[in-house]
């Protein structure tokens, strides 16, 4: 398999091997995640990221510089920009929803373990597996084109497997959003940063990541909610089709 491996493509080399990391996860989703919870589920998913980021390292790092797979200072200034317009565009829909649920209670030491959690974690696994590695992998194999609907197609069979089909929907959207940012910025520092505080944001105003379990939504402000939606699905014609002819301007 090694010596098959070696002969092909550096590309399409890394794409298989990038599906072979995966296998793991399908004993996980039948058997492990569905009897975790708790303080398991938490020791169970650090695990399994920390087991993600070794292995995106390892199949990047073999063909491809850090600058290559986004690790740069490149438009992290446009990044974060594009991220809070993203965060204040999903916050406006989460406000216009009521989901009948607690919010959770506040707590200093959890807040800090989660902001740990979600940017130094998840959002740099997430960002150097989906937009780091995959997207240069794509790009260089078949073009920006295929890394951003290579790496949404990714990110959203990331989510639909774990959280259901409407987060998967929704992972889609900030995939293709996300991919579009990397894109026109050229990086993916300020990308991990905007994706860990997007999914912190979210935990901190919903009870919980399972839209299934969270029952039926009841719309309480139809303004907050339009609005937010109206940010959101404005960012990426920006990105796609504005961004670029004002920097052409300028």
């Amino acid at each position: 398999m090694r010596r098959w491996l070696a002969s092909l493509p550096r590309e399409p080399a890394a794409m298989l091997e990038v599906g072979l990391m995966f296998l793991p996860a399908i004993p996980a989703y039948l058997w492990i995640w569905p009897n975790v919870e708790g303080d398991g589920l938490w020791a169970m998913q650090i695990i399994s990221y920390l087991y993600i980021l070794v292995g995106t390292i390892w199949i990047g790092r073999r063909r491809w510089s850090w600058d290559e797979l986004g690790i740069n200072h490149q438009g992290v200034g446009l990044s974060l920009a594009s991220g809070a317009i993203l965060i204040a565009g999903r916050s406006l829909v989460i406000l216009g929803v009521s989901w009948e649920q607690p919010a959770p209670d506040f707590n200093l030491l959890r807040i800090v373990g989660e902001l740990l959690y979600y940017i130094g974690l998840v959002g740099l696994v997430e960002e150097l597996l989906f937009r780091g590695l995959i997207y240069r992998a794509l790009d260089n194999w078949r073009g920006v084109r295929w890394a951003i609907w290579g790496s949404s197609l990714g990110f959203i069979l990331w989510h639909i497997f774990g959280q259901g089909p409407l987060v998967g929907l929704a992972g889609f959207l900030y995939g293709l959003i996300f991919a579009l940012i990397r894109w026109r910025a050229g990086g993916i520092l300020g990308l991990i940063f905007v994706h860990g505080l997007m999914d912190f944001a979210a935990i901190e105003m919903l009870p919980q990541s399972d839209v299934v379990a969270l029952g039926r939504p009841i719309i309480v402000n139809p303004a907050l909610l339009i609005s937010g939606l109206v940010l959101i699905l404005a960012l990426p014609v920006y990105l796609w089709k504005i961004y670029p002819a004002l920097k052409k301007q300028s």
